[in-house]
C-alpha cells in the first residue's frame, strides 16, 4: 500500500512540474545597446498569476527585474530592460558591457512557484552612452 501511495504521490510530482514548465514556450533576450529585451511566449495560463523577472549579473546572482501580469494563455510578452544600462549590482561591479542571464519566477495562483530556463545576452554599451547614462543617473 505505501509503494502504491509513493508512486501517486511521485507521479502527481512529475505531471505538476510538466504541467508548470509548459507555461512558457521560450524566453530570449537580447541587447539594443541601451537596453536588453526579454521576450517569452506563454502556453497554457490558466493557473498563472504573474511573472517575475529575473536577472543575474557576473556574480551569478538573480535579482528581480520587474513583476508582470499574465495576461492570458499563448501571448507574446515583451519587457525592456533598461536598467541593466549603468548600474551597479552585486559587489559594485558596473553593468554595462557585460553578460547577464535572465530568468522568470512563474508564481501560480495558489502562490506556488517555479523557474523557467535561462537567457543569456551579452550587453555592450559603447562608452558615449555609458557616460550619458552615468550623467542621467546623478539627477534620478
Amino acid at each position: 500500500m505505501r509503494s502504491v501511495l509513493l508512486i501517486s504521490v511521485v507521479l502527481a510530482a512529475v505531471a505538476t512540474a510538466f504541467a508548470v514548465e509548459a507555461t512558457v514556450d521560450y524566453l530570449r533576450a537580447r541587447s539594443t545597446g541601451s537596453e536588453v529585451v526579454i521576450e517569452w511566449r506563454s502556453g497554457d495560463e490558466s493557473n498563472v498569476r504573474h511573472y517575475i523577472v529575473e536577472r543575474a549579473g557576473e556574480d551569478q546572482v538573480f535579482r528581480t527585474v520587474t513583476t508582470v501580469r499574465a495576461e492570458g494563455s499563448n501571448k507574446t510578452y515583451t519587457y525592456k530592460d533598461t536598467e541593466a544600462f549603468g548600474k551597479d549590482e552585486g559587489a559594485d561591479r558596473q553593468l554595462a558591457g557585460t553578460y547577464f542571464t535572465y530568468r522568470l519566477n512563474i508564481v501560480m495562483s495558489d502562490n506556488s512557484s517555479t523557474y523557467s530556463t535561462t537567457a543569456g545576452v551579452s550587453h555592450n554599451v559603447s562608452t558615449v552612452r555609458r557616460t550619458w547614462g552615468m550623467i542621467k543617473e546623478l539627477f534620478r
